[in-house]
């Protein structure tokens, strides 16, 4: 999200979002089956057992705070070499945390450049991590210029796990259908995962809600998706949901510097969520006196750390043992933070 942009980019980024927002809005229905990559034995998740969580946008490897937003000949280069150090960087704190189960999102795929980076973590994670799934939720609309790397390809959803997923599924969420405009066509989703519990399944869901939004409903209707489809799994016990939401908790607008207020609501979307369903960290954390602990975003190199995008829901049949955001040396890796948590299962 932008911390500083000027005002003539924010009028012109909100007129022609208006303009596409009123040739109408995706229904935020459709499905699709993405491939599953499982190498090895995968190991089967039992009742009663206990596993960690790891969700973090990785922000396409280009290293701390890098303003997509800003013109290309006003942002810092990008170029291969740097994103394959950071990467190095990133893989190795994903092995010295060792998650179970792992959700990253903005995982970038540009085949201009042939840079894959979905195969670099297949490539690079321990063997551990026996099956993955992906889908990509951006596409270049042809604006994007080749010179220097100056923007990620098509960012994807990418859901490794060390126990056997028997499927995944895929679901739209809602966006603008006609976004040829626009540098990036941005069709959100909810890569959803069933992983072998035996006599049942343990869904886990990895999602990258949208960002410049203001003066419009996307917001409000992803929510309520999300919302929609977490009600139909109220028979199944055990269930997560993690990623990064674009949308502060409840309390938390009130703490923000006045120059970041315009991008979000002072009752915030994600309420719709957290007054149904345990999540971490709750709004209680990400607002209350110690809530520097739990920010996991920085927009601007002045403000630093100051706000909290990213989250893990999860239903009452998973324990939650402990959970933290991993701060202190991936600022200098991503603009946000990873979230890890250990759950025990229902017996």
């Amino acid at each position: 999200m932008p911390s500083v942009m000027k005002t003539s980019q924010i009028h012109t980024w909100l007129f022609w979002t208006t303009v596409l927002l009123k040739l109408g809005l995706g229904t935020g229905h459709a499905f699709a089956k993405p491939p599953i990559q499982c190498n090895g034995k995968p190991e089967v998740l039992e009742p009663g057992q206990t596993f960690k969580v790891m969700t973090w946008n990785v922000q396409f490897m280009a290293g701390g705070i890098y303003e997509l937003w800003n013109p290309p000949q006003s942002r810092e280069s990008l170029d291969i070499a740097k994103q394959l150090k950071v990467f190095q960087q990133v893989a190795d704190l994903i092995e010295e945390e060792n998650p179970d189960i792992l959700l990253l999102q903005e995982v970038d795929v540009d085949p201009r450049v042939k840079m894959n980076q979905v195969q670099w973590f297949k490539d690079a994670l321990p063997a551990r991590f026996h099956c993955s799934t992906y889908t990509a939720y951006t596409y270049l609309n042809g604006h994007g210029s080749l010179n220097d790397r100056k923007e990620p390809g098509g960012l994807n959803l990418l859901t490794f796990s060390r126990f056997a997923v028997e499927s995944a599924v895929r679901h739209d969420l809602p966006a603008i259908p006609d976004q040829s405009l626009l540098p990036l066509t941005c069709n959100r989703a909810l890569l959803e995962a069933r992983i072998n519990l035996g006599a049942g399944s343990l869904t886990v869901i990895n999602t990258h809600l949208d960002a410049f939004a203001q003066g419009l409903d996307i917001m409000q209707r992803q929510v309520q998706q999300l919302d929609e489809r977490l009600a139909t799994m109220s028979g199944e016990s055990q269930w997560l949901v993690g990623g990064d939401f674009n949308l502060i908790p409840e309390g938390q607008y009130e703490h923000l510097d006045d120059s970041e207020k315009f991008w979000y609501q002072k009752d915030s979307e994600l309420s719709v969520l957290t007054s149904k369903y345990a999540v971490i960290p709750t709004p209680e954390q990400a607002s209350g006196a110690e809530r520097h602990q739990w920010f996991t975003q920085a927009t601007h190199p002045k403000l630093g750390l100051d706000r909290t995008l990213d989250y893990l829901f999860h239903s009452t049949g998973l324990k939650l043992i402990k959970a933290r955001v991993v701060q202190g040396h991936t600022e200098t890796l991503s603009d946000h933070l990873p979230v890890v948590a250990e759950f025990k299962l229902a017996k």
